[in-house]
């Protein structure tokens, strides 16, 4: 299917819409007509192909449907969530990722097995976290985010505030602060709201922590695939462990090529910090843009 164009832009109303905090719920205890409902929509919207797209969005449907308060949202399901898939391409290309490399990652593979879960979905949860999340480390400030962080700055200061500004290499200074915070007061931050993000910035931290990302990608799995384990205590099984490394692995963050490597006590250790380090931290819907 051909890529159609898109545009990544701020939603204050769905991020408003999106459930905080939720304790993830197994597939078993959603309410069955949701996923009916949300397989139907794929039918209608997919007709010949509708079989491939529900295998592939297996494990993603509780996840959105978890993630989202559909009461509040008040529009058919196939109004938005249908696009992850029209995307795909977009994402592989963006992600680096490769499902044929999925699939010959033997250890990724076999802890798959162990845990009793499908590899084509497993791929598609994956690649959809990669990307939305990978948004959140790649992308610095959107336009409006500039305007919005210097609009608070002109606001605190009660001091002079002056202006540099370069034309051809030559430089223009303003020293009239009433001028110059009458000027980008005047700027219409909706307008903005709307345009694209832009990661040309030189200057500005990264969105998140590159650790907090890698968190957020295998807690998301560990809570939502539908794992046939039993936790002793509440700590993960080393299933789970080798599953956790091998996503990691997989997706470039770990390094190794030997089972012995990538599961290793060292990086086992490097799971447990990893989980204790950002346990506090509540993990945002992927597809939530964080302004």
């Amino acid at each position: 299917m051909k890529e159609k164009p898109i545009q990544e832009t701020t939603s204050t109303y769905f991020n408003n819409i999106l459930m905080k905090a939720i304790a993830p719920k197994s597939i078993e205890e959603i309410d069955p007509q949701m996923i009916k409902d949300f397989n139907n929509a794929i039918d209608d919207a997919f007709t010949d192909d509708s079989e491939t797209v529900r295998i592939r969005l297996k494990y993603l449907i509780p996840y959105i449907i978890q993630n989202i308060d559909w009461v509040e949202y008040g529009i058919p399901l196939e109004a938005w969530q249908l696009k992850y898939y029209y995307q795909r391409d977009r994402f592989l290309k963006m992600t680096h990722l490769s499902y044929d490399e999925f699939m010959d990652h033997e250890l990724l593979q076999q802890s798959i097995d162990e845990l009793g879960l499908d590899p084509a979905p497993v791929f598609e949860f994956i690649l959809f976290l990669s990307y939305y999340y990978g948004l959140r480390a790649d992308l610095k400030y959107s336009s409006y985010e500039q305007l919005s962080k210097l609009k608070q700055a002109l606001e605190g200061n009660n001091g002079e505030v002056s202006m540099d500004v370069v034309v051809n290499g030559k430089h223009f200074k303003f020293s009239n602060s009433n001028f110059i915070k009458t000027l980008f007061s005047n700027i219409d931050s909706d307008k903005l709201n709307y345009g694209a993000f832009s990661n040309n910035f030189e200057e500005g931290s990264s969105r998140e922590k590159i650790r907090a990302l890698d968190y957020y990608l295998i807690k998301t799995l560990l809570d939502f695939l539908p794992i046939k384990s039993e936790r002793k205590k509440g700590k993960y099984t080393q299933s789970e462990r080798n599953f956790s490394l091998c996503v990691l692995n997989y997706c470039g963050r770990l390094q190794g090529d030997e089972p012995e490597i990538i599961c290793s006590q060292f990086n086992n250790a490097t799971f447990d910090k990893l989980m204790r380090d950002f346990k506090e931290i509540d993990i945002p819907f992927a597809m939530e843009l964080f302004l």
